[in-house]
């Protein structure tokens, strides 16, 4: 064979891998560490993988433009983008009611505190109606005493409620344009790229 001509399979042929030790190598392994034995090359055409303007063809697997309504390999993929927004949708329909739900068992016991607050905004009013006499200073202490443990019930049930009506209100405004936008979040890159 000469210099000039090479074999037919030598687009086939691998580079040599070199170990320090089977122990080191077991570590790479076990820790995802290890480079990969098959290296894709990507075409240049197409978009890098963790990019927010790039989706994943379900079909062919390779990386494409959101702004493309079929890839390359003929899948739809504007239809793969609209099950996607479908499926973001129905998952915070789902997050909202788990939300409501603790929401209402944290108000339970919230409303149950409230009802201590009774005995003292009754008795009061009880003592005035039936003894006809003049307010008296107990009335008034037993009273505030009431009140103040209202107040404090009321802003402890708003507080409770607060993610509850965050929840709501993003629910009700949810657009196209927000679930792109929580695409290219960096905590969801890898989610939606799956």
């Amino acid at each position: 064979m000469s210099e000039g001509q090479l074999p037919s399979n030598v687009h086939v042929l691998k580079p040599r891998t070199m170990s320090l030790s089977d122990r080191l190598d077991l570590f790479l392994e076990k820790n995802a560490l290890a480079p990969d034995e098959t290296l894709v090359r990507r075409d240049p055409t197409r978009p890098k993988a963790p990019g927010i303007n790039a989706i994943r063809c379900a079909c062919c697997g390779q990386m494409e433009y959101l702004t493309r309504e079929y890839c390359r390999c003929g899948h739809y993929l504007l239809g793969q983008l609209e099950d996607e927004f479908l499926e973001w949708k129905d998952g915070l329909k789902r997050a909202s009611e788990d939300i409501a739900e603790t929401t209402e068992q944290r108000l339970r016991a919230v409303r149950l505190m409230s009802l201590v607050s009774m005995p003292f905004i009754v008795a009061p009013l009880l003592y005035f109606v039936f003894n006809r006499s003049e307010i008296t200073i107990y009335a008034i202490m037993s009273t505030a005493i009431g009140v103040m443990i209202l107040g404090v019930m009321a802003i402890t049930e708003a507080h409770v409620c607060k993610p509850l009506r965050a929840s709501k209100a993003l629910l009700e405004n949810c657009t196209w344009q927000h679930f792109l936008e929580s695409r290219s979040w960096p905590g969801n890159i890898s989610e939606n790229l799956d």
